[in-house]
């Protein structure tokens, strides 16, 4: 496979129609197809209260606009513009999104999609 290149103009926002995120809209740079092992994108969330009850997979975030408070394993941030979170797969995620937030994600493994 080698380098995988997506240019901007590749880049497509798709509404979420349904699961938690039901609502907001999606980017999917590195999608889980299974062409990759992980999955990159980026994710808008409008003012909403999400709970995830077993997280499907370990996730990174980069909040690029916005701020969103997340709480995972019982403890409770809040991460704002330029704030990195690293989330456990697993684990009860509740995310409160007081505005709207954009973020990057970045997961492993792939096939979140899938619940795996």
């Amino acid at each position: 496979m080698g380098i995988l290149k997506r240019s901007k103009e590749e880049i497509v926002f798709e509404p979420i129609t349904h699961g938690p995120f039901a609502g907001s809209i999606i980017a999917e740079v590195f999608d889980t197809s299974g062409a990759t092992t992980m999955s990159c994108g980026i994710h808008e969330i409008p003012a909403s209260v999400t709970i995830v009850e077993k997280a499907p997979v370990d996730d990174v975030l980069y909040i690029l606009e916005g701020a969103i408070d997340i709480e995972s394993d019982g403890i409770s941030k809040t991460y704002r513009a330029g704030d990195f979170a690293y989330l456990r797969a697993g684990e009860r995620q509740q995310y409160t999104v007081k505005d709207r937030v954009k973020h990057i994600y970045v997961c492993y493994p792939g096939n979140w999609k899938e619940g795996k």
